[in-house]
């Protein structure tokens, strides 16, 4: 400190310098704290369970940089090899040895920007620096513990494990479908199997299938109406596979036993008519997509009327029926075209073409402070979670890489990705005797003596300022069982 204080420096500089000092001592005393628990847990493990093989230096990526330490391995009675440290302590659950701390910056960072601007904010912002592979290195590590959570789900769903189901309860579940045309990897383009009439638009991308599950609205202070107890879900995955992970999460958020009815939203797609038959929800036509449909196909403003009319007096025989008749009436091929896909879309859809409100399906009344209203929230939601960090960056990716960032971009910014990550199955925990050894039975040296040369060691801080928590750490050292 005394040499950062020796000449007058602009406040940037300084400010870095004691940021970069601070860093240090940091590291410091973590790797200090790690030895004397690695000390500890060789007096505290069960020798019968685990016997001290060797010791090896590793290094953990910190919030204040790298930290080096040494960890003993253990061999099981059961076979195989354990460091009793890492497993105890937590360290490279699953991210690799990045502390926990850091891997979620990370996360949260490289689910906002590009893997190499978020490995600049990263390396700015702490005291460890990382580099764009190494941040996508970090963020696929953890999409790949999302893809253990999800398969984690299914087998509690297949086990009918008890307690599973979500407390979140609700009389009616609103859930809403839809695709997300994603650019994909070069190589992956030529396997995609794009059929030729998908047009170049489409060419090189790939459909990812999206869903929302939401139990109403509620009105805030600004008077705007935003949806209760969100749930998004995205994947590149097969029908039955999405669908199954999809209702696994709704399972375990929500206590379906409890939800009297079920409405989905959907564009007229094959698969969501699929995924709302065999739920036995309440289908109808995403009144975004159908208006759309109409603008795109009509170019005259009263015959856009005659069809709005129709579909506000909720007759579909009419909507129908005044369709077919502008097909037989058109000028040219191209606007009979356009009419008969328009005919086409509605036919197909006649009978989830109105809404529910129009339908006049009647819904168990809403808890307090939650009302029911006129879906339509997908488009606006695929924005928000998908597109903005996924499309129209320049990019392309590959099947893994799209499904690691859109799930981690729905967790976030629905339930939580603690909410998530809280599922998993908990590490079981080493197996440590109820009392300090004593000296009597605590061996000198434990197998070979290989990784022993801490019993020829000074004491720490020997030659260091003696405040009082390392006089502490040292009192701890010189009891009987170390």
């Amino acid at each position: 400190m005394k040499n950062i204080t020796e000449e007058l420096q602009e406040f940037k500089t300084f400010e870095k310098r004691i940021f970069e000092e601070l860093c240090r001592v940091g590291c410091e005393l973590i790797g200090e704290y790690l030895r004397v628990c690695d000390l500890r847990l060789l007096a505290l493990r069960d020798t019968q369970e685990y016997r001290a093989v060797n010791s090896g230096t590793t290094t953990i990526k910190t919030l204040m940089g790298e930290v080096p330490y040494t960890r003993r391995c253990y061999k099981k009675k059961t076979g195989g090899h354990v460091f009793l440290l890492d497993e105890i302590l937590g360290i490279g659950g699953g991210c690799g040895l990045a502390s926990e701390n850091l891997a979620e910056q990370i996360v949260i960072a490289c689910s906002e920007k590009s893997f190499r601007k978020a490995a600049g904010s990263i390396s700015s912002l702490t005291g460890q620096g990382i580099s764009a592979m190494g941040a996508w290195n970090v963020f696929q590590r953890f999409g790949e513990r999302l893809d253990g959570q999800e398969k984690r789900l299914r087998e509690l769903d297949q086990a009918d494990a008890a307690g599973q189901l979500g407390n979140v309860a609700c009389p009616v579940l609103f859930e809403e479908m839809d695709d997300v045309w994603l650019p994909m990897q070069r190589e992956k383009r030529r396997k995609s199997g794009m059929p030729a009439e998908a047009g170049r638009k489409k060419t090189g991308k790939k459909p990812m299938h999206v869903g929302t599950a939401y139990t109403g609205w509620r009105q805030a202070k600004d008077g705007r109406f935003n949806t209760v107890d969100k749930l998004a879900y995205a994947s590149f995955g097969d029908v039955p596979g999405f669908m199954s992970a999809f209702e696994s999460l709704k399972r375990h958020r929500f206590d379906m036993d409890g939800v009297q009815r079920r409405i989905t939203n959907g564009d007229g797609a094959a698969w969501i008519k699929t995924a709302a038959a065999e739920n036995d929800t309440i289908l109808q036509l995403d009144p975004f997509h159908r208006s759309r449909a109409v603008i795109r196909a009509i170019s005259k403003k009263e015959d856009r009327k005659a069809v709005f009319d129709a579909i506000r007096e909720k007759d579909v025989e009419k909507v129908l029926r005044v369709t077919y008749d502008m097909v037989a009436k058109a000028d040219d091929d191209a606007a009979r075209e356009k009419l008969g896909k328009l005919y086409g879309y509605f036919h197909e859809n006649k009978d989830s073409l109105l809404t529910w409100q129009e339908r006049g399906i009647e819904l168990p009344e809403a808890p307090e402070g939650v009302v029911y209203r006129s879906l339509g929230i997908q488009e606006s939601s695929n924005c928000d979670l998908i597109t903005q960090r996924m499309k129209r960056r320049k990019g392309s990716w590959t099947i893994a890489g799209a499904n690691h960032m859109a799930k981690t971009l729905c967790f976030r910014h629905t339930i939580g990705l603690d909410a998530i990550l809280g599922l998993l199955p908990e590490p079981q925990e080493a197996a440590l005797t109820g009392e300090p050894l004593s000296v009597a039975k605590t061996p000198l040296h434990d197998g070979k003596g290989i990784g022993n040369e801490w019993l020829r060691a000074d004491m720490p801080f020997e030659q260091a300022f003696r405040t009082h928590g390392r006089e502490a750490i040292r009192g701890l050292l010189k009891q009987k069982p170390l």
